[in-house]
C-alpha cells in the first residue's frame, strides 16, 4: 500500500481496511474452496492454491481525485515492478499467474493506458516495453530513477514475461461490489447482505490479526470464509424467523368479533370459560394465524417444525387431560377443563425449530388452532365421535 503522500494516521486506516476489502474480494470470487488469500504476505495481497502464489496485487488508493496514482515515473509504479521482478526471479514467483494494481480511483498516465490496452489485447507486449525504455531514457536525480534503471537492466524478454501478467483493476461501486460479493458467496436473497459482509470483514480483521500476532502470515481460505457466512446467514436467519412481539400484530376489531363464532370459542363454552380467557384466546389466536402466515410465506421455519410442533403440543396437552382427571376426580367437567385450559394457554411456551419462542400468543393461540380442528379440547367428555353423531 504506497502512502507516500498520504502518511497520516487516517490514510493509514483506509489502506489497511482496503486490504482487508480487497482480500474478501477475492475470496468471494474465488474458484475454488482451496484457494487461500494472504495479506501482507509476499504482496499486498497474495493468492495461493496448493501452496504457491498464483495472484499477487499492489492496492495503491488516495482520497485526492488529482492524485495520479501510477504516474509515468511514480514510486508507486515502478516500486512495484521492481519488487514483482525481483519475486519473478525467486523459485516461489515461477508459479504467479497474474499481477494487479488495484487502484481506487481512475487512472489515465499513458503507461496506466498502454497496460489497459495490452489487457484488451489492442497493443502487444513489445509495446509497453518500449515505452517503459523511453520513460526510463529521460533521466533525472531523482531516487526513483535508481529504481527504473534497476528495473530497466532485465532484458526485453524478461520485462515481457512480466508485463503479460500485469493487470490494472479499478475500483467498482461500492453497492455493485457488494452485489458481486453477496453472488460470489451464494448469499440467500433473503439475507441481510450488508450486515453478512460487515461480519465477515470483522471477522476476517479479527482472524488476520491473530495469525500475525502469533507469527503466521494472514492466511484465509475461500472455505473458511464460507463456512463464517453460512453460519452468520444461519444466525441472522434464527433472528429473523423469531415471531414478532405480540404489540407488533395488529387485530381488528372486525377479525376479533368473527372468530367469536369459530369453532375453537365453542370449546371454551363447553367449559364456562370466563370472558377474559375467551378474549385471550381469541386475540391469540389470531395472532398466532397472522404470524404463521408470515413464517410459512417467508419459509424461514421448515413445514415439517409446523406438524412436529403441533405433534408435541398434543402430546403434552393428552398428558395433562389425563393426569388432571385422576388428581381432579369427582370435581365438575368445567373445573377439569378450566385447569387444563390455564395449564396449557397460561404460561407455557412451546420452543419453534429449536429456538426458544417467549411469544405466549405463538403457543396460547397454536393450542385455540388445534382446538378449531378438535386436535385438543378442554371438556373432558369431549370426543370427535360427538361432533360427528351432532
Amino acid at each position: 500500500m504506497d502512502t507516500r503522500h498520504e502518511s497520516t494516521a487516517p490514510a493509514q486506516a483506509a489502506g489497511y481496511i482496503l486490504q482487508l476489502d480487497r482480500a474478501l474480494h477475492h475470496l468471494a470470487l474465488a474458484a475454488s474452496r482451496e484457494i487461500g488469500v494472504a495479506v501482507e504476505h509476499v504482496d499486498d495481497i497474495a493468492a495461493m492454491r496448493d501452496g504457491k502464489v498464483i495472484l499477487v496485487e499492489q492496492d495503491k488508493s488516495s482520497s485526492r481525485p488529482a492524485v495520479q496514482l501510477l504516474a509515468n515515473r511514480s514510486r508507486a509504479f515502478w516500486r512495484t515492478l521492481q519488487i514483482w521482478l525481483e519475486h519473478c526471479e525467486s523459485p516461489d514467483g515461477q508459479y504467479v499467474e497474474r499481477r494487479l494494481f488495484f487502484v481506487n480511483q481512475w487512472v489515465s498516465s499513458p503507461i496506466a493506458m498502454l497496460l489497459k490496452d495490452r489487457t484488451k489485447k489492442t497493443i502487444e507486449v513489445a509495446d509497453v516495453v518500449k515505452a517503459m525504455r523511453q520513460i526510463g531514457a529521460k533521466r533525472s536525480r531523482s531516487k526513483i530513477q535508481e529504481v527504473i534503471d534497476d528495473v530497466l537492466s532485465r532484458s526485453d524478454e524478461d520485462l515481457a514475461a512480466l508485463v503479460k501478467t500485469i493487470e490494472i483493476v479499478e475500483a467498482d461501486d461500492p453497492v455493485s461490489e457488494r452485489a458481486k460479493l453477496a453472488n460470489g458467496l451464494g448469499l440467500d436473497p433473503r439475507a441481510d447482505a450488508d450486515d453478512i459482509l460487515d461480519g465477515l470483514l470483522g471477522w476476517l480483521t479479527t482472524k488476520v490479526r491473530t495469525e500475525w500476532s502469533e507469527g503466521r502470515p494472514g492466511m484465509i481460505t475461500r472455505n473458511q470464509i464460507l463456512i463464517q457466512s453460512h453460519a452468520l446467514q444461519d444466525k441472522q436467519a434464527k433472528s429473523r424467523f423469531l415471531p414478532r412481539p405480540s404489540a407488533d400484530i395488529v387485530v381488528s376489531d372486525e377479525a376479533r368479533k368473527g372468530a367469536l363464532a369459530r369453532n375453537f370459542v365453542e370449546h371454551l363454552g363447553r367449559i364456562s370459560a370466563e370472558r377474559e380467557d375467551v378474549v385471550q384466546a381469541v386475540d391469540h389466536f389470531l395472532k398466532f394465524s397472522i404470524e404463521k402466515h408470515r413464517l410459512v410465506r417467508t419459509g424461514d421455519v421448515p413445514d415439517a417444525e409446523w406438524r412436529n410442533r403441533s405433534n408435541r403440543l398434543r402430546e403434552r396437552w393428552d398428558n395433562l387431560m389425563r393426569r388432571k382427571k385422576r388428581e381432579l376426580a369427582g370435581s365438575t367437567s368445567a373445573t377439569i377443563g378450566q385447569t387444563v385450559l390455564a395449564d396449557t394457554t397460561y404460561e407455557y411456551r412451546e420452543s419453534l425449530d429449536g429456538q426458544m419462542c417467549d411469544e405466549l400468543y405463538m403457543t396460547s393461540g397454536h393450542y385455540h388452532r388445534l382446538a378449531e380442528e378438535d386436535e385438543v379440547w378442554w371438556d373432558p367428555n369431549f370426543s370427535k365421535e360427538m361432533r360427528r353423531e351432532g
